[in-house]
């Protein structure tokens, strides 16, 4: 049976989803980049650029807009470079890798000059694709690696690493769930073996940076409007596997450093918990081949990381190590008299 002409028109022109595969993604950016860079205070706006990249023989180009964004990242003491809003035209970016995005975060290199600083990129990177193998209910993430150029000549081009992550809208959707926005919502009114399960990896990454009342570092997506909660993690730089310089615990927590593993879920039996751990050991080897298979992060952070994993799966298959840090240190409801 012959295809229709609009088959063929679709089959030819249907660009694959960005976030469907994990090849490094080359493109360019060209803007003010010196005015961009440098436009980080509370009223920001949106500067024009365009962006291209190369499709076999071919360059796609389309006009974006372009934005700085964050609150730590964005302070010019902490980073050089500030992570960015990418706004697309859904006409000029219909044809191309980033249809169906009006709207894309990325997370960018920080610093120019120091190469610890893109190590520092690629460990949260891994992250986000380390929660993407224990649960679909996450943020995909594609990594790219692009060159900044300045459309005024007053800076020098710059090429580094970066990545994209996926829109929250287009998470839930892919999930078949929808955007919560609710606040002062406590852990266990949340779907449990979730949330245990979320709280268990950001302990597994040495994360302490995130709250779910507060929605610091978390979305919220659920079936219906009605229906239970479910957590969905984001903004790992404050993790240990990351390492950043400029991460340290809240004063609040009773660790000394990031690199202290502290588990922030609520307490659970030891059957919940080994209904979980299972999960993790079973995905292990899925879980440390990402890392050695990762041609972008150096042998010494790949050891680093392998080593902090190491620890994590020596807890979880003690008993008592199980009942000190996961029981006896999780955190308890405290309900008012």
């Amino acid at each position: 049976m012959l295809a229709s002409s609009q088959e063929v028109i679709d089959s030819v022109y249907h660009a694959p989803d960005l976030f469907a595969s994990d090849s490094l993604l080359e493109l360019s950016i060209n803007t003010d980049l010196k005015a961009l860079i440098k436009d980080v205070g509370n009223k920001n706006k949106y500067h024009k650029g365009r962006l291209s990249y190369l499709l076999g023989d071919s360059i796609v180009s389309m006009i974006v807009e372009l934005k700085t964004r964050g609150n730590f990242r964005k302070n010019r003491s902490i980073c050089a470079f500030p992570p960015l809003n990418i706004k697309f035209n859904k006409a000029g970016s219909n044809y191309s890798l980033f249809h169906d995005n009006n709207k894309l975060k990325l997370v960018t290199h920080c610093q120019n000059r120091n190469e610890r600083f893109e190590q520092m990129l690629m460990q949260e990177y891994l992250i986000y694709k380390a929660y993407n193998i224990f649960t679909p209910e996450s943020f995909r993430v594609r990594l790219a690696k692009i060159s900044y150029k300045d459309s005024e000549d007053k800076m020098k081009p710059i090429t580094k690493f970066a990545f994209f992550i996926e829109d929250f809208k287009q998470m839930a959707k892919r999930n078949g769930k929808i955007t919560r926005y609710d606040t002062k919502v406590h852990q266990d009114r949340t779907n449990i073996g979730k949330v245990t399960k979320l709280a268990i990896f950001q302990y597994m990454v040495g994360n302490t940076d995130w709250g779910v009342p507060t929605l610091h570092n978390i979305k919220l997506i659920s079936k219906t409007p009605t229906s239970r909660l479910i957590t969905v993690p984001y903004d790992f730089d404050w993790a240990s596997l990351v390492n950043a310089p400029y991460a340290i615990p809240n004063a609040k927590l009773d660790i000394q450093s990031i690199h202290d593993r502290l588990y922030r879920g609520y307490q659970r039996t030891a059957e919940e918990l080994e209904y979980i751990f299972r999960e993790f050991r079973i995905k292990k080897e899925l879980l440390y081949d990402l890392y050695t298979s990762c041609p972008y992060l150096d042998d010494k952070e790949k050891e680093r990381a392998l080593n902090y994993f190491d620890e994590f799966y020596e807890i979880i298959d003690n008993p008592k190590s199980i009942k000190s840090e996961f029981i006896d240190g999780a955190r308890i409801i405290r309900h008012k008299n």
